[in-house]
Parts: structure tokens; sequence; C-alpha cells
């Protein structure tokens, strides 16, 4: 679970694999639900998040989506200002804090998003197939394909956020260099 201070609340995000969506088996009922597109039918992963005031929960929610599954880890969410971005498939969602309003949602990958970065006033989705800048109004200012998937099969980072320009590594081991404009830098 990622554990985020804001203001004078706590914000908790969870992975939720075993939550059965309409069951009241389920061992906590979350207030909202926001889908991706097709996730309604086929939901792939769904996070919960809870929002804290004095260890009691204000609000809640839980995200679903389809596509290729993805976890809660340190860079699958963030908070910026008012506003939580998490990452669940091939979705972002962008929650207002502390009502957990859904603001907007966007596929930024045909399979799966797995870390945001902030990255001057937009974002930078590492997806497996795409990377993207995507603007806080949830606009997609550019987005860039490689040769295969962007991740590692021997555990080399594939993706860095560097000074000036983004570092990518695909599946076959190609190094890429980005501009932040999303050009790619010649060697």
């Amino acid at each position: 679970m990622n554990l985020y201070s804001y203001k004078d609340l706590e914000v908790g995000v969870a992975n939720e694999p075993d939550y059965t969506l309409n069951s009241t088996d389920n061992i906590f009922c979350y207030t909202r639900y926001y889908f991706g597109e097709g996730s309604q039918h086929y939901p792939v992963s769904k996070h919960g998040i809870k929002v804290y005031q004095d260890k009691e929960i204000i609000n809640s929610c839980l995200v679903v989506a389809s596509g290729g599954a993805t976890d809660i880890h340190e860079r699958s969410s963030l908070i910026d200002s008012n506003k939580l971005l998490i990452c669940c498939c091939n979705t972002l969602f962008n929650l207002s804090l502390p009502t957990l309003n859904l603001n907007w949602k966007k596929q930024v990958d045909d399979v799966a998003c797995f870390q945001i970065f902030k990255l001057e006033d937009d974002y930078i989705i590492h997806g497996e197939l795409l990377i993207t800048r995507i603007s806080k109004d949830g606009i997609i200012k550019w987005q860039f394909g490689g040769k295969d998937i962007f991740v590692s099969i021997d555990n080399k980072e594939s993706f860095k956020l560097k000074d000036g320009y983004i570092e990518l590594r695909d599946f076959g081991d190609t190094v890429y260099k980005l501009s932040f404009d999303g050009k790619a830098i010649i060697k």
C-alpha cells in the first residue's frame, strides 16, 4: 500500500485483487467506483483509494480497468496539488482530493501503465507499449513507441527520467533517448 500525507489527511492506495464487484462479501465497501473502457464487464485490476482523517475513513473509491494487470508500487500513483493520479491497467485516472471525484480518465497505453512521473506542468507515463506525455487536463501531448515493449528481461531499468531527457530500454535491449518533446535523440 502507498500512504500519502495530504494537508491534515492521509491517502491510502492499495491493490484490491480479491475485491468482487457487486458482492456483499467484501471486507470493505467502497463509496464510489470508476471504470476504464470495457472494464465493467472484464475487470483485470482493481485499486482502492481511502482518504483518512484522524485515522477514520472519510472518502473511498475503487478504480477498475482492463488490459494488462497492474499493481500498486512507489511510482504507480502520485499526488499533485489537490489531485491524485493513479495508473490502473491501461488507464490513468485523475481524482480530486479529498472528495475523490473523478476529474478525468484517459487510456494512455494499449496494454498497461506502469509508472507516472511529474514533468514540468505535465505527467509522463511509462507504459508497456508507449511513453506518453499528458497535460494536467488529460490531453495527450505526445506518445512514443519503440521496436518492442518497454520492460527488461534482465532487471535493467527500462525507464529513467534524466536531466533533460528520458532514457528507455526495450525488451530487445534497444536503448532510446527521448527529448521532453517526445523526439528521439540520435546518439
